[in-house]
This record gives structure tokens, sequence and C-alpha cells, in this order.
């Protein structure tokens, strides 16, 4: 049986003043069923600066947000195609040219690097060897998931497909995995957990695409039958979902467009909890990452969060002065990308150390172009002038 889950209707009108702005957003709350937190401190500021262990130089032109992956063989980027570096010293191991549609996504498991665009490829992580390719009947803008089985890819078609890790086969098609509307519906993330793949969904309402809504659709993982669906939308407003990951029984999930965190029965697809955050602003354009039974996130509402994944509630949410695009865990720190670099405790979010920005929290000339990623006792990125390994503890 395949459950469609409404959540509560309402619309978010625009806020007039402060005051307004704030009554507003406790009263949707409540509707919601989510519990407002205390307003956030403003953070010290930091006395530090992130410890580089090392870079290496690229000249990046029109690269766009660079997706990543990092594995026990290398640190992977799409600079310029696919590009591997070592870990331990920078030093560039191997690179694919860039084809004619360029790869919007990366995931490095078991020995493989896999990518897609027009078409899944799958590289050897160690030489950068092309092992096999299978196109896709369109464009395919999903962040792929991989498990030791197969590889999980999402296209313009509403269709989500697994395909063999080894050979590139199709072991499954799931087609239509949402209902059809009259204008374009993508798989835009996947993320598999135990038995299930969960794929996010934006079905666009109008031929602009300013209208949508978003779906969150389980699937068997080893058949691509639909368990259920979940929907995302208001009235009169554009909503998305997305950037979606597991925490215990939740499945939590940001709406970019509506500004909201959602928390939703993983099992059963109906809602637990949702976060809205100003009204005034973006929500998360980041995945939640769970570390020790907590979710960090950071959020293009500038705010930095620990949350507590079965209720929404916030452990602590520090300011960075920006929106910021990505975060990564790293021991007892957790890192934020909002053009520069922050460096945060994982106990209370005060601020320790920074990288690219000055003391008024100003861009010294370089910024962050790619996501974080961690790796042991390291993060690393993308910037405008180099390939970066930082250290996680403080100089």
């Amino acid at each position: 049986m395949i459950t469609r889950v409404l959540p509560v209707a309402g619309r978010r009108p625009k806020p007039l003043f402060a005051a307004w702005r704030l009554w507003l957003g406790l009263v949707l709350c409540a509707q919601a069923g989510c519990i407002p937190d205390a307003t956030p401190t403003e953070p010290e500021k930091p006395g530090g600066t992130i410890a580089v262990v090392w870079r290496t130089p690229v000249t990046l032109i029109n690269t766009g947000r660079e997706d990543l992956a990092v594995d026990e063989h290398a640190f992977y980027t799409l600079y310029r195609g696919i590009s591997a570096y070592d870990t331990d010293s920078g030093a560039l191991l191997w690179n694919v040219p860039e084809s004619a549609y360029r790869a919007l996504n990366l995931v490095a498991v078991s020995g493989r690097v896999f990518v897609a665009s027009v078409s899944v490829r799958a590289y050897d992580a160690r030489s950068g060897a092309e092992l096999w390719r299978s196109a896709v009947d369109s464009l395919a803008r999903t962040e792929i998931a991989a498990d030791e089985r197969a590889v999980y890819v999402g296209t313009d078609t509403r269709r989500v497909l697994a395909l063999d890790v080894a050979t590139g086969r199709t072991l499954w098609s799931a087609d239509a995995v949402v209902p059809d509307g009259d204008y374009r519906e993508s798989v835009i993330g996947i993320v598999t957990h135990g038995d299930t793949v969960y794929a996010a969904v934006i079905q666009e309402l109008n031929q602009s695409g300013g209208r949508k809504r978003g779906w969150m659709v389980a699937l068997d993982r080893n058949t691509g039958r639909v368990l259920w669906r979940y929907v995302n939308e208001r009235e009169n407003e554009p909503h998305d979902l997305g950037n979606h990951a597991v925490a215990g029984r939740m499945l939590l999930m940001n709406d970019l467009n509506g500004g909201a965190m959602i928390g939703v029965d993983r099992f059963t697809g109906l809602e637990v909890w949702r976060r809205i955050g100003p009204l005034d602003r973006s929500g998360a354009s980041d995945a939640f990452e769970i570390v020790d039974g907590i979710a960090y996130l950071a959020s293009n509402d500038t705010f930095l969060y620990a949350l507590d994944p079965e209720t929404g509630r916030a452990i602590w949410q520090t300011s960075v002065e920006g929106s910021a695009s990505s975060s990564a865990v790293c021991g007892d720190k957790v890192f934020a990308g909002v053009q520069g670099v922050y460096m945060a405790s994982r106990a209370d979010g005060r601020i320790l150390a920074t990288l690219f920005l000055d003391e008024a929290a100003g861009l010294k000339g370089i910024h962050l172009v790619s996501r974080l990623h961690t790796w042991g006792n390291r993060v690393y990125f993308v910037a405008t002038d180099a390939v970066y390994a930082v250290s996680c503890d403080l100089p």
C-alpha cells in the first residue's frame, strides 16, 4: 500500500516588520508542532586561524559549486573533469578531462568513483581508468548514491534507477515515482539506508518553474517498489524538499525555498516535526550530518545548528554571519562553509577559528567553491585559488 501524506497547509505571508515576523513565526511554529528555541546569543569573535595541512594551487574559471568525495585512496573533485589528489600530500594523482556534458555529481565507494550527467560513469579509484558507462534517458541531476551492490541515480523524468556497480547493468528502474504533472519532475537527491532508497523529487507546477512542490519517495532497495510518498507544499508558494539524511527512525529533510527543516518517520512517511526558519531567508542547501545522535547543519539562514533529530529542537545555534552552504563534523569540531570557513565547538557551537576571513568577517580575496568533506582528522574542500586539506585541531 502506498501512503500519500500531506503536511499541514497554510500560507507563509511576507513580514512587514520585525515584531510581526516574530509573532508570525511563533504562530506558524505552533501550528506545525515545533517548539521555538530561545534567541541565540551572538558568538564570541574567534581567536584562531584554521591550520592548513596542504594546498594544491588551481585556477578556477566558471566552475560553479564543486562536488567532491574522499576515500582511503584520494580526495576527488569535479574540477576540470575528475581530479584525484593524494590525501596526505595534495599531489595530483590523475585527471579525467571534462566531457561535453559536465558531470554534476560524484561519489566514491568500494574502490570506484561514480559520476553522472547524461550518462553514469564508473572509474577505477586508483588509476582513473574508465570501467563502464551507462546512458540515461535525460539529465541525471540528482546527487547519486552508491553501496556495495548498486549505484542509484534519478533523472528529469521521475525515474530512479539502480545500476550494478561492477557492470553498469540496470538492476531495476522505478518509473513515475510521483504522480504525473504537466511540467518537469526531477529527482534531485538520493539517500540509501538499510533496505530503503529515499528519493527527493521536485515537481514544477508552471512553465517557468516558479511554483513547485517537493516529494520524498521511499523505495525498496532490492526491487524499486514504492513504499510511501510524502509531499511538501503550501498554497501559492514554491516549496521543495531534499538534502535529506537518516537519523535513527527519522528522515531529516530541508525545504530550501520554504525555509523549513522537517522530520519524517522514515517507516511510515508521517511528518513528526517541522522547524520554520526566519521568514525572510532561504533554508538549507546542505544535508544534515548525524554524529552521536545529534544532527548538525549549516543553513542559508546564516546559522550553524546542532539539533535533536527526534524533536527538531536546537541544542545550540550559532550565527556565522552569512549564508552557509555546507558543513562537516570532524572530531569535537564542526565546520561551516560561508564563502570563508568557520570552525566551531561541537559542545556549544562557540566559534574557535576561521579561514579566508579578516577580523570583521570579510573575505580576504579567496573564497570557498565546494562543499566541505571530512576524512580522518582533516576537512577537504576547493577554494578559488587551491584545493585544500585543513586540520580539525587548533594550531
